[in-house]
């Protein structure tokens, strides 16, 4: 069995875990750091990546978890029923459950958290934090 890659944390380079950890550890080191947390913000693709807020917008054209849907607006068709009085339920939703096949149709590639080496470079050889 191979090692995990140790991760970086944002908040503090010294501290490295395993990639399956490090959300716990961000939750944790955020809130022991709240003046370098103020600086740094959440990417809206991955909630790992932790970089610093005058490089969100620049990390979020360039996410590695950024796919083609994420650009696409979200508009959901309204729906009426025009049989329905004002007083009256919507129809039992056990009756609108999905096929159980659907249910097993998502399989992630990767991990939330899983990064290239390269973000986490790119993150600390920019500017220093003040």
């Amino acid at each position: 069995m191979e090692p995990e890659t140790l991760q970086i944390c944002p908040y503090d380079p010294n501290h490295r875990m395993p990639a399956s950890r490090l959300q716990y550890h961000l939750a944790s080191c955020r809130k022991k750091n709240p003046k370098i947390a103020k600086k740094m913000a959440n990417c809206k693709y991955n909630a790992c990546h932790v970089v610093p807020i005058k490089r969100l917008k620049e990390h979020e054209d360039n996410c590695v978890n950024r796919t083609s849907v994420d650009d696409e607006p979200f508009n959901l068709p309204r729906f009426t029923c025009s049989s329905l009085e004002s007083n009256e339920e919507l129809p039992n939703a056990t009756n609108q459950i999905p096929d159980p096949d659907v249910w097993n149709a998502f399989a992630p590639k990767m991990l939330v958290c899983e990064r290239s080496e390269k973000l986490m470079e790119k993150l600390w050889s920019g500017e220093a934090m003040e």
